[in-house]
């Protein structure tokens, strides 16, 4: 526990990146430039729309819900290896969703039907671009602010992993109802829903809520990071909406720590603080609906 990293502090949410890429800012910064160079269909910020979308990472626990996720109706996007996953076990997904800058995400993509949308981050590899040689890839612009994009480029916030960045990125394409399935953050007898394995080196059990999870360093910041956000996402605006609807299904360490945030009343706190004048009728309205 002694060698974590410090959370950052509120609001520096965009700066936590750098700390875990396993990849330098030149070396991003060449896979960018390469990206722009192949002038593929960008992501841009769309107009509200109906419907759904289910993220699905690879927790443990999204195998309690392959029966729910097989009726979902709406758009089902997959982290990594969660998508092939998914398709072996009758689940369709829409879309797959890529951060890492390493040509390893090609072993995610052995599968690649063509109805999918593929969402690949503008810091990945070339050779995983030319692995999806003619099938629809929108590429997207994950906040980073130690590498240089397009003029007018949307940047995409969350944390060190793809899952904090994929309801931001659902967000930017219109969607304004998100759930996610996999999110534990957390190891049970094995790290991932796919395969067999243990848990990776470097694994160490920590205690909440009376309870003791399995985790890593790499996925302890993404709770941590995952639940800053959640209390921006239902945050009421001007309007008296919350800007994102994020529904967690599963019991790992990160829905965990979200339900104690609730519980000990720190997002009330945080709400008050940040609304000293008051809440207007809607504001009032849609905190209750939250909680």
């Amino acid at each position: 526990m002694n060698d974590l990293t410090p959370l950052k502090p509120l609001g520096t949410i965009d700066t936590i990146f750098e700390l875990d890429c396993v990849y330098d800012k030149e070396t991003r910064q060449g896979h960018i430039d390469s990206v722009v160079a192949r002038r593929l269909p960008t992501c841009i910020k769309r107009k509200k729309r109906l419907g759904k979308v289910a993220i699905v990472a690879s927790g443990p626990s999204a195998t309690d819900y392959v029966d729910l996720l097989k009726s979902f109706d709406g758009e089902i996007w997959g982290i990594n290896g969660a998508f092939a996953w998914m398709r072996h076990r009758g689940i369709k997904p829409t879309a797959f969703i890529g951060l890492d800058p390493e040509p390893i995400l090609k072993d995610y993509l052995i599968e690649m039907p063509s109805q999918a949308t593929y969402y690949l981050a503008a810091q990945v590899h070339p050779d995983v671009f030319n692995h999806l040689d003619g099938k629809t890839v929108k590429v997207w612009y994950p906040a980073d602010n130690q590498v240089t994009y397009p003029f007018g480029a949307h940047q995409v916030f969350g944390g060190s992993t793809c899952l904090g960045r994929a309801p931001n990125l659902a967000y930017l394409q219109g969607w304004r109802e998100v759930h996610i399935f996999g999110c534990d953050s957390s190891y049970t007898h094995k790290s991932h829903v796919y395969g067999e394995q243990d848990r990776p080196a470097g694994w160490f059990p920590i205690e909440l809520g009376g309870r003791i999870f399995f985790t890593s360093r790499q996925m302890l910041q993404q709770a941590c990071d995952f639940a800053e956000q959640m209390v921006e996402w239902a945050r009421p605006g001007d309007d008296g909406d919350a800007p994102l609807s994020v529904t967690l299904y599963g019991d790992g360490l990160l829905q965990t720590m979200y339900a104690q945030t609730l519980q000990a009343g720190s997002y009330q706190q945080y709400l008050s603080e940040a609304y000293k004048d008051g809440f207007t009728r809607k504001q009032r309205k849609a905190l209750r609906h939250v909680a």
